[in-house]
């Protein structure tokens, strides 16, 4: 830890500017003394943001009140920080990536560390993992396919993920993702986008909405046959499925195959519902 704390303030009196004029001492790094805080475990200067792991058990209001005087640092020295817990039932599947934390939150030299009380309380409902908020969607990870209705209905009811959310699953990595939005994505949808992730595996399965602006998600479905495809773009389009979408906004697919001839797409809506 203190060869850790050392290394800290070598890399902040070298290549920050710090809110005093000078770098003499270590009196001036604010970080030196926040990581000698009970809730730490480690504090890594890295070539990014400076991160500190926080201890997953720690209570949640030592892990706000410390988060508020890490966003004070983050200020002075005008250099994002990332909090972060381990989550000790993770699987590393890849020896060179690194296991997913229970929860993160990168704080912002202009921001604050509001958003850090909500991230905790979504962290805390059982399965959940890969907690994640900043800019864009807030973000969770699910262990499998099947784990991802039920922690998008548990979260759901959390102050981070109650307006939508971004999900993925640890063992398909960019395969698949699912960005779950309320008021335009009904469950039924949900079931179904897993579903054609199931039922195509070597497919690349998103559901996509932007974060700002309007919000309303597109369904993308890649790396399909042109038989594949045709079968997807009738299935989607078939009636019962006009309840994937909330009443006035249909959920718009798009299906890309590729052949010999090149790169082909089939567009529609879930239950053929006019746009």
């Amino acid at each position: 830890m203190r060869l850790t704390l050392r290394r800290a303030a070598v890399v902040l009196c070298a290549g920050l500017a710090l809110a005093t004029a000078g770098c003499t001492g270590e009196s001036e790094n604010p970080y030196i003394a926040l990581c000698k805080d009970p809730v730490v475990v480690t504090c890594d200067p890295a070539d990014g943001p400076f991160s500190i792991t926080v201890d997953a058990e720690a209570a949640s209001g030592d892990v706000v009140g410390f988060a508020g005087r890490v966003q004070d640092a983050v200020t002075r020295t005008q250099r994002e920080v990332t909090l972060y817990a381990e989550d000790a039932g993770a699987v590393r599947l890849d020896p060179e990536v690194s296991v997913r934390p229970k929860w993160q939150v990168t704080l912002q030299p202009e921001g604050t560390a509001d958003s850090v009380s909500s991230v905790l309380e979504a962290a805390s409902v059982p399965g959940a993992s890969g907690i994640s908020a900043g800019a864009g969607w807030p973000s969770a990870v699910a262990a499998t396919l099947g784990d991802v209705a039920p922690l998008i209905t548990a979260l759901s009811s959390t102050a981070l993920f109650a307006d939508g959310g971004s999900f993925t699953v640890t063992s398909l990595g960019d395969r698949f993702r699912l960005v779950y939005v309320p008021a335009y994505t009904t469950m039924d949808g949900v079931r179904e986008v897993i579903s054609v992730a199931r039922d195509y595996p070597d497919a690349e399965v998103l559901l996509e909405a932007p974060a700002a602006g309007p919000n309303q998600p597109t369904f993308y479905v890649a790396h399909l046959t042109p038989e594949e495809a045709t079968q997807l773009a009738a299935r989607l389009s078939a009636p019962e499925l006009a309840s994937a979408s909330v009443p006035g906004a249909p959920l718009a697919f798009v299906l890309t195959s590729v052949s010999e001839q090149g790169t082909d797409s089939l567009t529609g809506t879930f239950g053929n519902v006019p746009g």
